[in-house]
């Protein structure tokens, strides 16, 4: 029987939230030091975390776990601030938007000091590749959060690094005063802002394409201008291994969603009971089953934390993010990312 949990803390965990309320096997535990606004509707937390959390890759991301409710709702965030405030004071910074219809980051601004969350491990592979080359860094909105974690930690400058910030208005600019300051402190760095209402996001396109030759490209944002901005550079002549990009939400299909139709039954399984529902093709099978009073296991939405991972015992999906078709058979997925083409028999 102990060989059916990977971990002693399962088997504790009861016990250990007696002791430590909230406790999480394989989370560390973080504590809010201090909350402030960057803007109307986004909040920049900085949590003392626990020393055994492993440390951080500037540009890298965490799941944050928010317990309500008696219900755990976890949410990724990158990480905006410098390494230095984590080797002195064992803090990091995280700058959430707060969306007001949200599940989770209304609860995030109703945090007080001294609140607890739990965080994972640090995740993601976005970062600075090679300091000593040439960079152009282009952010939009919350895309400004791990550019800013990378550009603040970094100690050597050994070759110019700009940055393009896209905002709609300079009071919707997060973080904006620590790097007008690092712009002012270091001569090989250089601030641009965008103001989307005045500069066509074409204009704006063109910009980038031409300043980004023969350089890294780091690029951070809103889906459709990051795969906009990441076609147009291609298709300029940058070279595809010379940008690095993380967007917000499952990248879009080639074919666009609304050409997709279709309904599907769907029997999602559980080790207690079935429930059938109907599926829109072009809906994730998360939405279709919430829309009809479900409320299947999920956590980020964007297939990231793995929390809404099912057995697919037969039938086949189509991948949100690339369009990529799974096999019939047995396999796993995450219903947040997946559409279904046929017939589904789910287990989770």
């Amino acid at each position: 029987m102990l060989g059916n949990q990977p971990a002693l803390s399962l088997y504790l965990q009861p016990l250990l939230r007696a002791v430590w309320p909230g406790f999480m096997p394989g989370q560390f535990r973080g504590q809010l030091a201090e909350k402030s606004w960057q803007t109307a509707d986004m909040v920049k937390l900085t949590l003392r975390v626990s020393r055994r959390w492993p440390g951080f890759i500037p540009g890298q991301h965490v799941l944050l776990t928010l317990e309500h409710n008696g219900k755990n709702l976890p949410r990724p965030f990158s990480i905006c601030s410098p390494l230095s405030l984590w080797h002195s004071q064992r803090q990091i910074e995280l700058c959430c938007k707060v969306q007001h219809n949200g599940a989770v980051t209304p609860l995030l601004a109703q945090l007080t000091a001294g609140s607890r969350v739990n965080i994972s491990a640090a995740q993601g592979a976005f970062s600075w590749q090679q300091p000593a080359r040439p960079a152009l860094f282009v952010a939009a909105g919350s895309g400004i959060t791990p550019i800013a974690s990378m550009l603040l930690s970094q100690r050597h400058w050994l070759t110019p690094v700009s940055l393009y910030y896209r905002v709609r208005g300079k009071e919707q600019a997060a973080l904006l005063a620590p790097l007008q300051q690092l712009a002012a402190q270091q001569p090989l760095f250089s601030l641009q802002l965008s103001d989307s209402r005045f500069e066509h996001s074409d204009a704006f396109t063109r910009q980038v394409c031409t300043e980004g030759q023969n350089k890294q490209l780091y690029l951070c944002g809103p889906q459709a201008l990051m795969q906009q901005l990441n076609a147009a550079l291609v298709q300029s002549g940058v070279a595809k291994h010379n940008i690095f990009q993380e967007q917000f939400g499952p990248a879009l299909l080639a074919q666009s969603t609304d050409s997709i139709s279709g309904q599907y039954q769907v029997a999602l399984q559980s080790s207690t009971s079935q429930q059938v529902f109907s599926a829109q093709a072009n809906q994730s099978l998360l939405q279709s089953a919430e829309q009809q009073g479900l409320n299947p296991r999920f956590g980020c939405r964007i297939g990231v934390c793995f929390q809404c991972v099912c057995d697919k015992i037969s039938g086949q999906v189509r991948d949100i993010r690339s369009g990529a078709l799974s096999g019939h058979g047995s396999e796993q997925i995450q219903l947040c990312i997946s559409q279904p083409v046929t017939d589904l028999v789910l287990k989770q």
